[in-house]
């Protein structure tokens, strides 16, 4: 047991000596990872002329680069405030409008879904009213016979002879003659 706490206080002791060494390195490579971001960013090439620039500058109109460069230096922390509020306002802004709508959106859908269903219910309950009174008045008509009065050939009308008539022609209440195994076949292609 005894062992256990020493070998226990011996790692405390180096990891404790490891997060003292380690505040170095990570500013090290903070340093270098900010600096890599910056070169990325721009290049020193370009860096090096707006120095140059920036120097030629402060060395021939000095009164004018001191005004400028505390108009900067005073103006930058203010400018930056405001922009960081500005852009933070608006994310703000724009989160709590998409809040918002996705909020009254999942309560409308709470209306919508059960609509949806009903209305899709109400749809498949008259599709399947009309397929089915399709079929059945299909059915009907194909085993119906036929109401239309035959001529004789005298021009009387014989009610008796409709059921047997096969290749006698009728009449269509439009005045239109039709021959009633014509009719069938038109019933039969239907289906």
């Amino acid at each position: 047991m005894g062992t256990a706490i020493e070998t226990t206080q011996g790692r405390d002791a180096d990891a404790d000596a490891g997060n003292k060494r380690h505040p170095t390195a990570l500013l090290s490579s903070a340093y270098s990872y900010a600096q890599g971001s910056f070169n990325s960013l721009i290049s020193p090439s370009s860096r090096q002329r707006a120095y140059d620039a920036a120097y030629s500058f402060a060395s021939k109109q000095p009164i004018l680069f001191t005004f400028t460069a505390f108009q900067v230096l005073f103006s930058l922390l203010p400018l930056l405030l405001f922009f960081s509020f500005a852009l933070s306002t608006i994310l703000l802004a724009l989160s709590a409008a998409f809040a918002f709508a996705f909020f009254w959106i999942g309560i409308a859908c709470l209306f919508l879904i059960p609509t949806l269903f009903i209305t899709a219910s109400l749809a498949i309950l008259c599709w399947g009213t009309s397929v089915g009174s399709f079929v059945v008045a299909r059915r009907l008509f194909h085993y119906a016979p036929t109401t239309a009065v035959q001529h004789a050939r005298d021009g009387t009308q014989s009610p008796k002879s409709e059921d047997t008539l096969v290749g006698a022609e009728v009449v269509v209440p439009n005045g239109v003659e039709v021959k009633k195994e014509d009719r069938f076949e038109e019933a039969k292609s239907a289906e």
